[in-house]
C-alpha cells in the first residue's frame, strides 16, 4: 500500500505543487501525515506571526495570537492536497510533524475541496485532534504579548531568512527597541 501525505493551500488549482524556499532556506515541498496537520497550513497569512502551529504536551495545537486571526485567516475554503508520499522524508531540522520532499514539483493525486477550514479546524477539535487557543488563552510558556517572536526571528535572520525581522515588525511595531537593541552593532539592510 502507497503511503500518503497531505498539502493544505488556500487555492485549489495547481496542477503541480512547486518547491519553495520555506524558513529552512531550502528548496522544497512540505507536507505532512496528517489531515488536521494540513488544515492549519491552509489560512493564507503570516505564519508565527498570525498564529503558533506546534506540538504542545504532546497534542498539536494551533494558538491565536491576536483576537480575530482564526476568522481572519480560516474562515473561508481551502484545499487538501494528497500526495504520493514516496519522495518525503523526515529530517531533523523539520517540526515533528511536518516532512518534505526534494522533487521540483510534484503533480497532486487528489485535491479536496474544504467548504470552510474553520468549521473543519473545529470538527478536528472535537474529535480531539488538536486543541485550539483562542486569544488570550495560550499555553503557560506563551507570552501573552507575543514577545516569545523576538528572538526566534532574530535567529532566522541572522541564518539567512532577509526581511523576516522587518515583517516582524510591522505586525508588532513595539518591539521597535527591543529588536534595535538586540542587534545592535549588526548591519542593517
Amino acid at each position: 500500500m502507497e503511503r500518503f501525505v497531505y498539502h493544505g493551500s488556500p487555492q485549489g488549482d495547481l496542477p503541480v505543487l512547486k518547491a519553495r524556499k520555506g524558513t529552512h532556506q531550502k528548496e522544497c515541498i512540505y507536507a505532512t501525515d496528517s489531515e488536521a496537520v494540513a488544515l492549519l497550513f491552509m489560512g493564507k497569512g503570516r505564519g508565527d506571526l498570525d498564529v503558533m502551529i506546534a506540538t504542545i504536551d504532546g497534542m498539536l495545537s494551533l494558538v491565536e495570537r491576536r483576537p480575530g486571526i482564526l476568522k481572519q485567516l480560516y474562515d473561508k475554503s481551502g484545499f487538501l492536497y494528497e500526495l504520493d508520499g514516496r519522495t518525503f522524508e523526515y529530517y531533523d531540522y523539520l517540526w515533528s510533524r511536518e516532512v518534505i520532499s526534494f522533487e521540483s514539483e510534484l503533480a497532486p493525486l487528489r485535491c479536496i475541496l474544504i467548504p470552510n477550514i474553520l468549521e473543519a479546524i473545529q470538527e478536528q477539535e472535537q474529535n480531539g485532534a488538536l486543541k485550539v487557543y483562542r486569544y488570550p488563552d495560550r499555553p503557560l510558556q506563551m507570552p501573552l504579548d507575543n514577545s516569545d517572536l523576538i528572538d526566534e526571528y532574530i535567529s532566522m535572520e541572522r541564518k539567512g531568512c532577509t526581511g523576516v525581522v522587518s515583517d516582524l515588525l510591522e505586525v508588532y511595531p513595539e518591539f521597535s527597541d527591543i529588536v534595535r537593541e538586540k542587534m545592535k552593532g549588526e548591519c542593517k539592510r
